[in-house]
């Protein structure tokens, strides 16, 4: 795998791309969908100057994983982790669709890494939004077709194998480049419930251990009355 920093030739032909250093050629068009969990649901509000006026903006801020599957760079090395999930409502107007953008942020520190940025109908945003706040919503899961692309050797991959997708480089060779897609489905709910300890294994051992001294005090009796009637019999002899 070629590091970071290296200027790389990358074509990009009918759909593959190969780039120098880079054993195996990518390819797009797979017939699979990406899927996304994300968790830590929360609003971030705030206002901008707009044509005179001020708007308020809000957005929906995230931690998204991908399930099952992974993400990697082409050409760089690492793995996607935690992805920095942003949500954000469409412009009036905008036609029903929701927009996927996957990207890479060059940024040291805690601003770069992965991201993802959701564009969805104001319908969909406000709904959302609602159940933040009530609390309903603590887990959203997405599935989208996007311009990702994968090893020519997974083209064929069954579908219960995991896949690797990538993000491609820019033509210079430098960064990666971002990948779009259409959300095909999004739902959300609450988180599961935590499970509350069984209590039932720690007083077993203690009503086991009731049980067992009182047979032994019956026992116990048992023998005493035994034994005096003995003594009885021989005070009579």
């Amino acid at each position: 795998m070629v590091e970071k920093g290296g200027i790389r030739q990358v074509a990009i032909t009918q759909g593959v791309m190969t780039i120098d250093g880079v054993s195996e050629r990518f390819v797009q068009g797979l017939g699979r969908h990406l899927r996304l969990t994300a968790s830590d649901l929360g609003l971030a509000r705030g206002f901008t100057r707009r044509d005179g006026r001020l708007d308020e903006t809000t957005k929906i801020l995230g931690r998204a994983t991908l399930a099952g599957d992974s993400l990697h760079r082409a050409g760089m090395a690492g793995e996607a982790g935690e992805i920095a999930l942003t949500i954000r409502p469409l412009a009036a107007g905008e036609d029903g669709r929701i927009l996927l953008v996957l990207g890479f942020d060059e940024s040291e520190g805690e601003a770069g890494g992965f991201r993802a940025e959701m564009l969805a109908p104001s319908a969909a945003f406000d709904a959302l939004k609602q159940d933040i706040l009530s609390g309903a919503a603590q887990i959203l899961t997405l599935s989208a077709t996007t311009s990702l692309w994968v090893r020519e050797s997974q083209r064929e991959a069954l579908p219960g194998l995991p896949v690797a997708w990538h993000l491609g480089l820019e033509a210079d060779g430098r960064s990666s480049a971002p990948a779009r897609g259409l959300v095909e489905t999004l739902d959300w709910r609450r988180a599961p419930a935590a499970e509350v300890p069984e209590t039932a294994t720690e007083e077993e051992p203690l009503e086991a251990t009731a049980d067992q001294l009182g047979r032994i005090n019956w026992s116990l009796k048992q023998i005493a009355l035994v034994l005096m009637f003995l003594l009885i019999v021989v005070a009579l002899k």
